[in-house]
This record gives structure tokens, sequence and C-alpha cells, in this order.
């Protein structure tokens, strides 16, 4: 079993114990009668994401509280980490778990949304293309209100091609001078200070240094001098 798949089995382990809605109120402007039967109708783990869909851009505003919101958890997670719903983005469903507070939760529950949403970050950094983009990774773990500083570190390595490629990616699309490019970041948010940082103060214009003086090969060489100028800080 891949540490990825370990963090969504504990997800579902440890968020089992919660007790399954009877009924969930929700708006009724934006909730019809019944509309919960089929999320309630089997267990957590075999909802298909397109019923999912609708609660989970929902959850929370016009639809249930923190207590359904904890016991659909890991399914929630598990399909806004595959992009699984055509609405809502996993940067809002990531979002809502700082609107649910969730680093005031119990230690064991907290621990388990901290190891899924690392290994989150460490599956897709090991492999490139990925789908969702690390434009919209980074900024849904962002959302959650956890501190980026370990998965910088992790990227600031630069020792895999996909590392280097993710880093090329967000230099062409997820960067633009000073500022982040993807609609859901909140620019007032210590993560966005955070990343933008990381890219535009040094830090990663160094990791592309250290890589470059430990690289061979010309095509890589090529990708990270085409970035390093995007990275360097502003005079």
């Amino acid at each position: 079993m891949s540490g990825w798949e370990a963090a969504v089995r504990r997800m579902y382990d440890v968020f089992g114990h919660v007790t399954r809605p009877e009924r969930m109120d929700g708006c009724l402007h934006c909730v019809e009668p019944g509309q919960e039967r089929p999320l309630l109708a089997g267990p957590v783990g075999s909802i298909e994401a397109a019923v999912l869909a609708r609660y989970a851009a929902r959850a929370l505003n016009t639809w249930g509280g923190v207590a359904e919101f904890r016991y659909f958890l890991p399914r929630l997670l598990e399909c806004a980490a595959a992009d699984a719903f055509v609405y809502p983005d996993p940067e809002i469903v990531f979002g809502k778990l700082a609107s649910a507070e969730w680093r005031t939760w119990p230690d064991e529950e907290r621990d388990a949304v901290t190891g899924f949403l690392s290994e989150w970050w460490h599956e897709t950094l090991r492999r490139h293309p990925v789908h969702p983009s690390m434009d919209t990774v980074v900024c849904a773990l962002a959302a959650t209100g956890m501190d980026l500083a370990p998965c910088l570190q992790a990227w600031s390595r630069l020792d895999t091609d996909a590392a280097i490629n993710h880093l090329y990616d967000f230099v062409q699309t997820g960067l633009s001078g000073q500022r982040l490019t993807n609609a859901f970041w909140d620019r007032r948010s210590a993560a966005y200070r955070q990343l933008l940082t990381w890219l535009t103060g040094g830090p990663a214009a160094a990791a592309v240094e250290a890589a470059f003086a430990a690289e061979t090969r010309e095509p890589v060489l090529e990708r990270l001098a085409a970035i390093h100028p995007a990275l360097l800080p502003s005079p």
C-alpha cells in the first residue's frame, strides 16, 4: 500500500466513528426536501461523485453544519483531490476545512487530515503530469490554512524531473510577475505571501541554481535556465 492509499484509508478509519445524520437541514431555497437521501443510502465511501457534488458546493453554507461535514469528509476530500466534481473546484472544497476550523478538532482527526494533505502534496510532487495541476493543488492546500513551509521545502530539492517540470509549469501559468494567477487565492493570506516569497524572493531561484549545477542533461538544463529569470528577486 502506498503512502497515499494509507492516508486515504486512515481518513475513512478515523472519521468512521462520526454518526450518520438522520436528516440534513438546508436552505429551503437551495435544498429540496429529501435531497439528502441518496447521500445517506449507503457507506460514505460508495457515494458517487456526481451525487456528492451538490452537497460539496453547499456544505457549511446552505446545507448542513460541521457534524455533517465531518461525516462526509473522507469522501469529500478523496473526490476533491481527484478533481472528480464538475463543480465545486478543489480549492473550494478544501477551503471548507478552514471554515470548519479543522485544526481545533480532536488530535486523531486533525492528524488524519494533516497526513492526507501531506500525502496529497507528495503524490502530486512525485508525478508529472498530474490532474489536478500543481497550481490547483498548492492553492487548495493553502485554502485549508495549513503552513506551506514543509511543502516548499520538499519542492526546493528539485531532485526529480517531476519536481522541475512542476516548477516550470507553475512559472508559465501560475505566476505573473509578483502575482499568483489562480483566481481562488486569498491574496491577504499568509500562505499567499509565503508561496510568492518562495517563488520570487530568492529561495526558488537558489533551488534552480543548485539543480542546474548538479544536472548534466541538456533538455533539463534548458528548462531550468528558462524559468530562472522569472524567479529572481526584483532589484
